[in-house]
């Protein structure tokens, strides 16, 4: 028999490849290789520290890119279309720092050296927060670093341009080594989990103490949260909360509006904590939600006004040994709606039963992506080839001490469950069992729950129900109802792990569906799984679009779309893997870990300035009035008004075919601030000449090459 091609066997396999509306268009840049930035006779490229989470972030409104290397900040300005980097920074920042004498965590030798960054917007403000081995966490506006930089661009100064002009707003410890970061933009917080197992959370004072007026303003600490280091490095700035009667006492005295800068300790995590994230949008504008996952695998939910131990622990367990790296709470508001499927998950999804719980397998959309990537490629496999740097890993005890890592007593002590299910059209892995055995025992239909896209977040639900035919076998099909209510308890929630990625639509049911993709860079990885770095630690979310950017350290990317399907519900489809089956082939592939990965809008289409002004002096008196008027008074009987959520008086005007109901509510700055946001739409160049903002995603590597593409969409209903 004829052998055939990679090509004609991927032609075969995938019988349409012409690129659907539905998913966004990559198209690569660059790539810049070690020597093309770092030339022999040039300066030596930096060091960067091993065994880290990202060290990689791109401002969303400057064309600034910002690059961790052990101790210090780099910031570059990627030139032309092609994003190049070159070898010379822009400028370099030394952090300031809470505790200079603290002691490093991984590395004794460099307690200092940052393990993640982020860019992220704080109020007003867009900001670059950066935490350590050593507990300390700084944060620098990007306008200031973006305004002193033009500064010096002016003055002629010779870069890399000294950080003696720019000063942190935020420096404070968390008294172990710093891993997570995140902020909420409207209610200006800040959190950042540590290997003590305790996630603190700061948050800003948000009305000004001298004002003698009762109104919602905007203090002079909201747009600057602080205003300059050494109130930041002072500890009587904050008023501690750690216990549950100080957490009562702050709501009695301040049940609307933060008067002072508040410091709070969630207690919880017995395990390292390598992520946490706030509800950062629209629908949560005071910060109420925080999620966050340990090395376990386990996801706490946290109510962070109400108390400081979490509402629902959730377990993630996935294969034997995997861990929790990232979970992300997603914007229902923001997601693709489709009527398959199929385009929904971007294959068929399988439907399986885990002990009680629904899983849809969404795992061949990888391989169908990766089909489709070989298309455009070459018929040979590349020849693997892995060059890491000198001092990658070479002392043995930095990976036995890396973090997040635990203890022998507690990873023994801790219950350790097998995702045993098989994939009906994959061959599946060594542990996987016949879903035969999984399913729940009693006759019947079971009831699963998985609800409809939220637009609030009342916790009841009501809804209609579907029919999903389960196989368990070849010859044995049973049905399984699903409810779909309409609102939910709580965001749906991506998480990812050392090897899988899985979106659980409604996390506050313990027995709710999830969708699930195990392995989804397995091909592109396997080289560099022997080096300790296959975890999914690195990713960015644009909620506007209803994307996620998701890498693994072992060197490779994914695009991904957050969907929802009324028989599946909130599930994502795998867009693309990167690097492109026609990059892999060439020699200047750049060779893994990556050291971190940072995605933002091409120039030209940054995201503008946010509101330019919030409104002051906002009159909680002031009533929101609603008319109605009865259609057909005499058939329908007497109206009797039900009141509104929150401080609500009903009234009539003296017209018995006409009524008033006024809400009376004190708004929160956070809900002006999310409220105002939400109507402000600026106009954009980009406007009328592209459906979508263009967006760059650059990976970089331990190598110093750099892997340059753009996407964006043109989605259609």
């Amino acid at each position: 028999m004829a052998s055939t091609s990679l090509d004609e066997q991927a032609q075969s396999s995938v019988p349409d490849v012409e690129l659907p509306h539905y998913r966004p268009h990559v198209q690569v840049l660059n790539v810049e290789s070690l020597r093309e930035r770092y030339p022999l006779t040039g300066n030596a490229p930096p060091a960067i520290a091993t065994w880290r989470c990202n060290l990689a972030a791109l401002s969303q409104r400057r064309n600034l890119l910002f690059t961790a290397h052990r101790d210090e900040i780099y910031v570059w300005i990627p030139k032309g279309p092609r994003q190049l980097l070159g070898s010379e920074p822009a400028m370099i920042i030394e952090p300031v720092l809470k505790e200079p004498d603290a002691q490093g965590y991984i590395d004794q030798n460099n307690p200092h050296a940052i393990n993640s960054i982020i860019v992220d917007d704080l109020g007003l403000n867009e900001v670059l927060l950066l935490a350590t081995d050593s507990g300390n966490v700084t944060g620098y506006e990007v306008e200031a670093i973006f305004s002193a930089i033009n500064r010096c661009i002016a003055s002629e100064l010779a870069q890399p341009f000294s950080d003696y002009e720019v000063r942190p707003f935020f420096a404070e410890s968390v008294e172990e080594s710093a891993w997570g970061l995140a902020t909420h933009k409207f209610a200006r917080l800040i959190a950042v989990s540590a290997n003590t197992g305790i996630i603190t959370v700061f948050a800003f004072a948000l009305v000004d103490s001298q004002s003698d007026s009762g109104h919602s303003t905007l203090s002079s600490s909201s747009d600057t949260p602080m205003s300059d280091a050494s109130n930041a490095s002072d500890s009587s700035t904050w008023l501690s909360i750690d216990t549950a009667e100080r957490m009562e006492d702050m709501k009695q005295t301040m049940p609307n509006h933060r008067m002072r800068n508040l410091r709070l300790r969630y207690a919880g995590h017995f395990d390292n904590i390598p992520c946490v994230s706030f509800a950062n949008f629209d629908l949560d504008p005071n910060g109420l939600w925080m999620i966050s996952t340990d090395i376990h695998n386990r996801v706490f939910i946290w109510r962070v006004w109400d108390d400081l131990a979490p509402v629902q622990i959730s377990d993630y367990a996935g294969e034997r040994d995997d861990r929790g790296w990232f979970v992300l709470p997603i914007n229902p508001c923001g997601v693709q709606h489709h009527l398959s499927m199929h385009d929904a998950c971007g294959c068929a999804p399988q439907p399986m039963v885990i002990g009680d719980q629904l899983i849809f397998d969404v795992t061949q959309a990888a391989a169908l992506v990766k089909t489709t990537s070989m298309i455009n490629g070459s018929p040979e496999d590349p020849e693997p080839s892995v060059i890491l740097p000198e001092d990658f890993f070479s002392d043995p005890s930095i990976c036995d001490q890396s973090a997040p890592l635990p203890s022998d007593q507690e990873r023994h002590s801790a219950t350790q469950q097998t995702y045993g299910a098989k994939n009906m059209n994959d061959s599946g892995d060594a542990n996987t069992q016949s879903l035969h055995s999984e399913l729940p025992e009693q006759s019947g239909p079971c009831r699963f729950r998985a609800k409809s896209g939220v637009t609030n977040l009342v916790e009841e639900a009501n809804g209609h129900d579907v029919l999903w035919s389960v196989p368990t076998d070849v010859r044995d099909v049973r049905e399984y109802e699903i409810s779909h209510p309409v609102n939910s308890p709580f965001f749906p929630v991506l998480h990812c792990s050392q090897r899988q990625i899985t979106l659980d639509p409604y996390p506050m049911d313990s027995d709710g569906p999830r969708s699930v993709s195990r392995k989804p860079f397995r091909s592109l990885t396997d080289v560099c799984e022997t080096v300790l770095c296959d975890r999914i630690n690195m990713v960015k979310y644009f909620p506007d679009s209803g994307i996620v950017v998701a890498a693994t350290q072992s060197g490779a990317a994914a695009i991904i779309t957050l969907t929802w399907q009324k028989e599946v519900g909130h599930s994502f489809r795998l867009d693309w893997l990167l690097p492109f089956f026609s990059q892999e082939r060439e020699d200047n592939t750049p060779s893994p870990p990556l050291m971190g990965i940072a995605a933002a809008p091409m120039p030209g289409f940054e995201k503008p300035q946010d509101v330019p002004c919030i409104p002051r002096d906002v009159n909680p008196s002031d009533p929101v009035q609603f008319k109605w008027r009865m259609l057909h008074p005499e058939e329908d009987g007497p109206y009797e008004p039900e009141p509104l959520e929150g401080n609500v008086a009903n009234s009539l005007d003296g017209d018995s075919s006409t009524g008033t109901k006024v809400k009376a509510k004190e708004w929160t700055l956070p809900e002006i601030h999310a409220h105002a946001s939400g109507i402000y739409r600026p106009h954009e160049s980009w406007h009328g000449v592209t459906p979508s903002r263009h967006y760059r995603l650059l990976l970089l590597f331990y190598d110093h090459s750099v892997m340059s593409y753009e996407f964006w969409y043109d989605w259609r209903a």
